[in-house]
């Protein structure tokens, strides 16, 4: 254990994570539990062929949440006791404080960063460029008008403040900083083509190349919408440095002779085992892969798993 004392950033931190979303975090979750009954599935031995069913079609995915914006936190956070976010950031922060000698990570990638939920915990954790991606512009736009907001006691619940950028420059040098560095919009697998939300006062206005990579990849409850692993997770490799960390949720499959699942949600279920195999195939080695409940869902525990992997 450190002395949280002489760490005030980390000591933040941990606030932040110990007294939001976190309450809604279910204690003695289970390996195995009831899920949606899957209705497609890929066996052992098809994983080499995949067919156009193994993610959910992007262009499905954004006008999902393009449509789902306006009510997303209210709904999820409110309805559903989310706390992915809030247990990736947790992950993270276990790392700083158990391998890197209570060391921030100098560049944050907030893989499908949604409305910004995992903003606020991970920005205490972030030294420097704090990037977010989300397919859905609505989504990200929400993320981008996020503004910092470190105060002991928070301005606004769950310290999601949110600025229009006329009124935050109206304010001058009292004007708090923008959360993310920079926001765009992207398909995760092809972040090459991100576009950058301007208007917002955020100084990151390209995402940073192969050659500049981050030292923290986080996706939280995104992977969800992917059933074959390999693709995302050598993307994500590609994009982070030796050393680094890749912290991601997957919702968990029920026992059987399968990689992944698509289930009656539409969703996608992945076996730890297979995740295990595409991230070591992508050059990500595991620290620990543990069952959780990221979400509720008609009234039921939803099964999922928090993975961390780091890169050698």
């Amino acid at each position: 254990m450190i002395a949280l004392a002489k760490h005030p950033i980390l000591a933040l931190a941990v606030y932040y994570m110990t007294t939001q979303i976190s309450a809604f975090h279910p204690p003695n979750i289970p390996q195995i539990s009831h899920g949606p009954v899957p209705n497609t599935k890929t066996s052992l031995a098809s994983t080499a062929q995949k067919s156009d069913d193994s993610r959910t079609a992007p262009k499905v995915v954004a006008s999902k949440f393009d449509s789902y914006a306006a009510t997303f936190e209210s709904h999820l956070v409110g309805n559903l006791k989310y706390c992915a976010p809030n247990d990736v950031a947790r992950a993270a922060l276990d790392r700083i404080t158990s391998t890197r000698n209570n060391n921030l990570y100098a560049s944050a990638l907030d893989a499908g960063c949604g409305t910004g939920l995992a903003g606020p915990p991970l920005r205490q954790l972030v030294e420097g460029s704090l990037i977010g991606v989300d397919i859905s512009s609505k989504m990200a736009e929400l993320a981008a008008e996020l503004v910092v907001d470190d105060a002991v006691e928070p301005v606004v619940k769950d310290r999601l403040r949110r600025c229009a950028e006329t009124a935050r420059v109206a304010l001058g040098s009292e004007a708090p900083n923008r959360l993310y560095d920079g926001v765009f919009t992207a398909d995760l697998l092809n972040l090459d083509d991100a576009t950058f939300l301007d208007g917002y006062g955020c100084d990151v206005e390209e995402i940073p190349s192969k050659s500049e990579p981050f030292e923290l990849i986080v996706s939280a409850d995104v992977l969800c919408y992917f059933g074959a692993m390999d693709e995302i997770l050598q993307a994500f490799s590609g994009r982070l440095a030796v050393g680094g960390d890749c912290i991601f949720t997957t919702e968990r499959m029920k026992a059987g002779d399968y990689n992944w699942v698509e289930t009656s949600s539409g969703r996608f279920a992945q076996s730890p085992g297979y995740v295990e195999r595409m991230a070591a195939e992508a050059g990500l080695v595991k620290v620990s892969q543990t069952a959780f409940t990221p979400r509720m869902e008609s009234g039921e525990k939803v099964l999922g798993t928090l993975h961390v992997f780091t890169k050698k």
